[in-house]
């Protein structure tokens, strides 16, 4: 996994500074096209193939969920916070696979919220949020030995997610918020809520493949709490205009292989308009995990399932917002960080 990211490092990095995007600085199509693909294949195909081979599928949807984790974060929080949140990728993964998918894996995605609640003062809420991409789709071990090996994975992942992303031109660091009184206990309680309380839900209810209402709380809680609400409406765009085109896919009598194939080419455009558009990103990103997700399943089963779990993570952002507001409007000495409210 180590040899994959430094072959990552040595890919020559795509984006050109602002400054200097000139078009005879730009790489022709065919070049840019052809080096995003390569860095797709190595940086999830191999690492998925060497994981399942090792420890099976598990481990391997540990390293891909490492992979965008270390990403998303190094582009929101810069790839220095990332790198050192990466551990606690690991802790988290193999702490879930031991847990198993029951009401230990809620505490451990209520874990999760709280610790990026407490982080979110410092610039680290990004990075921490998308670490909870690991334990949301690993949920069992067959042993001590596995889990701690399907932690390592998530840890190679993260490591791999984050050199990609400072190939593609992440920031070392990015601003953090200010300082405000209630800056830290406030942000932790309402992810202690979010994500423990939407990982309650998807237990309590029994709901098919309920892991995705915290991994749909996830993808569209740091743009939001960052001021970001355009960010947070695209990510919504962009996973119902998914979900309308993957579903039909279930129409269609296909191989095991092909949604495997299918799903690791649709990363290619989302990385290649990342910067360009992110409800694109959006689009092909959801697709591609849709298929992930979906070899051997019913895809219209997993589509209606993801529909079901993106209404309850709104309703409970929704709510849990106008909670936090109407408290803040009765306690006047308390302050959130404005960008939450405004969300």
């Amino acid at each position: 996994m180590l040899a994959i990211a430094t072959v990552l490092f040595m890919v020559p990095s795509a984006p050109v500074p602002p400054a200097d995007r000139t078009q005879k600085h730009r790489r022709p199509l065919g070049q840019r096209i052809a080096l995003i693909s390569l860095t797709v294949v190595v940086a999830f195909v191999v690492p998925m193939v060497v994981a399942t081979t090792i420890s099976g599928p598990v481990a391997a949807f540990a390293t891909l969920m490492g992979v965008i984790a270390g990403f998303s974060g190094s582009m929101r929080s810069g790839w220095s916070r990332t790198i050192r949140v990466i551990p606690f990728m690991g802790v988290l993964g193999a702490t879930a696979a031991f847990a198993g998918y029951g009401w230990g894996w809620v505490m451990v995605m209520g874990a999760v919220g709280l610790v990026a609640g407490c982080g979110y003062p410092y610039g680290y809420l990004a990075a921490l949020v998308y670490a909870g991409f690991v334990p949301t789709m690993v949920h069992s071990a067959t042993s001590g030995r596995n889990a701690i090996l399907i932690g390592c994975f998530a840890i190679a992942g993260g490591i791999i997610g984050v050199t990609f992303a400072h190939r593609l031109g992440a920031a070392r660091v990015t601003p953090a918020p200010p300082r405000r009184p209630g800056g830290v206990v406030l942000p932790a309680i309402v992810g202690l809520c979010l994500l423990g309380g939407g990982a309650a839900i998807a237990i309590a209810t029994s709901l098919p493949h309920g892991y995705w209402i915290p991994l749909t709380l996830i993808a569209i809680v740091p743009p939001l709490t960052m001021g970001d609400t355009g960010r947070g409406r695209q990510r919504l765009t962009g996973t119902v205009g998914a979900l309308l085109i993957v579903i039909p896919v279930s129409l269609i009598p296909l191989p095991i292989w092909t949604f495997y194939v299918l799903g690791f080419l649709l990363f290619i455009p989302a990385f290649a308009v990342y910067r360009r558009s992110y409800g694109y990103y959006a689009f092909f990103e959801s697709a591609a995990v849709v298929m992930l997700v979906s070899a051997g399943h019913n895809v219209l089963e997993t589509g209606e399932a993801r529909a079901a779990a993106a209404a309850i993570a709104i309703a409970l952002l929704v709510v849990t917002v106008a909670v936090v507001t109407w408290i803040l409007k009765r306690l006047p000495e308390a302050r959130v960080p404005a960008p939450l409210i405004d969300a």
